[in-house]
């Protein structure tokens, strides 16, 4: 019992040493006397905030849904000369004049800098600087015509809303900016960041912002596709070209291979589906699926025709159409991929 009261005492001094500490920096940094929604630079100057970015990581990629999960600290900067007096100082966001950023995507971000860090740091000649943390799920849009071989720019667009472009600009500082050289996301090679400012015009406010776009450049790494998608898909292809070795006379189990190879691609072409984003859209993966499902029924109709043949005593002709196979449809297949990728 006697223990739990010293801890009690012990958590109440260092509470009150706590409160003691923020009062007397509170006394070092009185605030000082500013209108808070009035910007620090003159009418018909816009005020310049720089901004820079660490990607930290990049956890994951969701296609289906378009959204990427990162985990992104931003660092933004101005000048007031009002807090010229206060170097060192902190103050939260809402005693001084502070642009309100907001992401245009859609996203479920989260602060991670919370209550304390809600502030800005004061330095030499007025210099402000604000630092926050931000993870969650970003929405993107992600061009997918190439998949699996993509490449593609996530981009995340941030702007002041309640500022015009002729009361703020946004300044993009690529040297401050960096991507984490270890990032945790598997199938994507992230090969850098890029930063970028544009006037545009936003319709439903009916002003021009300034709009910061952070890019992050990434590509696919199709390992994954190749192995567990291409090389069954291409064993399974062929199977049906065994009907090429087949004599000819035997076209009942020459259609009978060549069904149950088709069965088996379109059953194969269903399975993976679910692993495969919904679009309106055909990709290179199902132009694959599609070129190999063909040459698939393709075969079935070159071992009907030269069944057809060899009943009607054509046995010679047959055999040529059947030696000919071998080496023709591995070349289509062969050419119909690589013209897809390439």
């Amino acid at each position: 019992m006697w223990i739990k009261r010293a801890c009690r005492l012990l958590a109440v001094l260092g509470a009150s040493c706590l409160l003691t500490g923020i009062a007397a920096a509170e006394e070092l940094c009185d605030l000082p006397d500013l209108q808070t929604g009035e910007r620090p630079d003159p009418e018909g100057t816009p005020t310049e905030v720089t901004m820079s970015f660490l990607v930290l990581d990049v956890l994951g990629v969701d296609d289906a849904d378009q959204q990427i999960d990162t985990d992104i600290r931003l660092t933004m900067t101005w000048r007031d000369p009002r807090l010229a007096g206060f170097p060192g100082c902190r103050f939260a966001v809402t005693d001084v004049w502070f642009p309100q950023l907001t992401l245009v995507n859609s996203s479920q971000l989260r602060t991670t800098y919370q209550q304390a860090r809600e502030q800005v740091v004061i330095g030499d000649d007025g210099a402000v600087t604000y630092v926050q943390r931000y993870t969650g799920m970003i929405s993107t849009y992600h061009e997918l015509h190439r998949f699996p071989f993509d490449t593609q720019a996530f981009n995340l667009e941030f702007v002041v809303p309640n500022r015009s472009s002729e009361e703020l600009r946004l300044i993009p500082d690529e040297t401050g900016s960096h991507l984490s050289p270890r990032l945790n996301i598997e199938g994507w090679d992230v090969t850098g960041i890029g930063l970028d400012e544009r006037v545009a015009m936003a319709e439903m406010l009916g002003r021009d912002l300034s709009i910061m776009t952070l890019t992050i450049n990434a590509d696919r790494i199709p390992v994954y596709y190749i192995y567990r998608v291409f090389l069954p898909l291409l064993l399974v292809v062929a199977m049906s070209w065994i009907v090429f070795w087949v004599p000819v006379g035997k076209l009942e189990f020459q259609i009978g291979l060549g069904a149950t190879a088709m069965l088996t691609t379109i059953a194969f072409t269903l399975s993976i589906s679910t692993k495969l984003p919904d679009l309106s859209y055909l990709t290179i993966l199902d132009k694959m699926l599609i070129w190999a499902l063909a040459l698939v029924f393709l075969s079935m109709v070159e071992a009907l025709t030269t069944g057809l043949l060899a009943g009607s005593g054509r046995d010679r002709l047959a055999r040529q159409i059947d030696i000919a196979s071998r080496m023709l449809f591995p070349l289509l297949l062969a050419a119909g991929w690589i013209g897809l990728i390439y």
